[in-house]
């Protein structure tokens, strides 16, 4: 039976994910390979929890199937994802009726098969794995666009060839009387900073729970915050994006007022003694001064909620940021920057529909000058 093991580095501090073999107490080496490469290239804990948990289950359908890990194909793979679609219960299923009884969403699938991706291609370049053999089970090939085109007509890119089709689903956003709602809902400046910060920044929960107070030193005299990514905060918050400066382009007084009435009338004693420099902290009860925790934010939405009746999340706060920078007419590429998107094309997908809209409207206007 293999398990999964989360663990600090006594010397680092650092969180890391061992997957091991009960029966024999050894790790399963060519998962922790990988999942040790992860941790080096500094991808977020979180990320890595997420592979390892995929690479578990993936250790476990080879032993079901009586497979070997090296000489999977294309076939066997695609065999994995229907049966890890169907949650591992149903082994063959018409496309008629697959969309029905799907126990997992497309995205998840989609996830664990980048994590196997990841997998292979490590292990390829490890030598492990023959190379065109992991070609042949992880990528298509279509021609490189961009500046190449036209001049390397042959020039292959790589393209997953197992992928689940992933429904758009935009969540929506929050208007302004609705973040004003909520902000007036707090009882804590703490709380209403947290409501205003999500909305003037676009961060997600992570790298709001793991933002130091040394990170917002530099408020008062220019009015931004610094991301920062560390593996080693008490309360586990990891920072995925890039590392980054977010500018309070809006509403930068009313920030800064709750931010000093937050630092000077509720910072607790506590959180200096305890030595950690983190900015959201606990204020009241036994775990007084302590970071605050991802459950402990998910509380505050769900009180929020029951006093306003406006169900709200981290990551809604961040569409509603977003889509109102590109409305406003900032460029996409500045609007990826301050997401902490690794590429434009994240940005651009996610908000298409607004990207879409505004295109849409400049033509018309275009066209009623004409």
């Amino acid at each position: 039976m293999l398990k999964i093991e989360r663990a600090i580095d006594p010397q680092t501090g650092e969180r890391f994910c061992c997957i091991f073999n009960s029966e024999t107490c050894f790790p399963v080496e060519p998962i922790q390979r990988y999942l040790n490469y992860c941790r080096k290239r500094q991808l977020a804990f979180n990320t890595v929890n997420t592979y390892a948990c995929r690479l578990l289950e993936f250790w476990q359908w080879l032993k079901y199937k009586s497979l070997d890990w090296q000489e999977v194909g294309l076939n066997e793979l695609a065999d994995f994802v229907n049966w890890y679609l169907l949650g591992g219960e149903v082994e063959v299923i018409s496309e008629d009726i697959r969309e029905i009884i799907s126990k997992r969403s497309p995205r998840t699938v989609n996830l664990a098969i980048t994590a196997l991706q990841g997998f292979y291609e490590f292990h390829t370049v490890e030598g492990r794995v023959d190379e065109k053999h992991f070609t042949k089970l992880a990528y298509g090939f279509g021609k490189r666009g961009g500046f190449l085109r036209g001049i390397v007509k042959t020039s292959p890119s790589k393209r997953k060839r197992i992928k689940i089709k992933e429904p758009k689903i935009f969540p929506g956003c929050l208007t302004d009387e609705e973040v004003t709602q909520l902000a007036d809902a707090c009882y804590t400046y703490r709380d209403r900073l947290i409501v205003m910060l999500l909305r003037e920044t676009g961060i997600r929960r992570g790298e709001l729970l793991g933002l130091h107070l040394v990170d917002v030193a530099d408020f008062d005299s220019r009015g931004r915050i610094r991301i920062v990514r560390r593996n080693n905060n008490p309360n586990g918050a990891t920072a995925k994006g890039t590392e980054r400066e977010i500018p309070i382009l809006h509403n930068r007084d009313a920030v800064k007022e709750t931010f000093h009435a937050y630092l000077l009338e509720e910072y607790p004693s506590e959180a200096e003694k305890l030595g950690h420099g983190m900015l959201f902290v606990n204020l009241e009860g036994q775990y007084i001064g302590k970071p605050m925790s991802s459950a402990r934010l998910n509380s505050l939405f769900y009180q929020l909620e029951e006093r306003t009746g406006i169900k709200a999340y981290p990551h809604l706060f961040r569409h509603t940021f977003a889509t109102r920078m590109l409305q406003s007419g900032y460029l996409d590429q500045y609007v990826q920057q301050l997401l902490g998107h690794k590429s434009i094309a994240t940005t651009k997908d996610i908000y298409s529909h607004v990207i879409d809209e505004m295109s849409l409207n400049t033509y018309l206007e275009g066209e009623e000058k004409e």
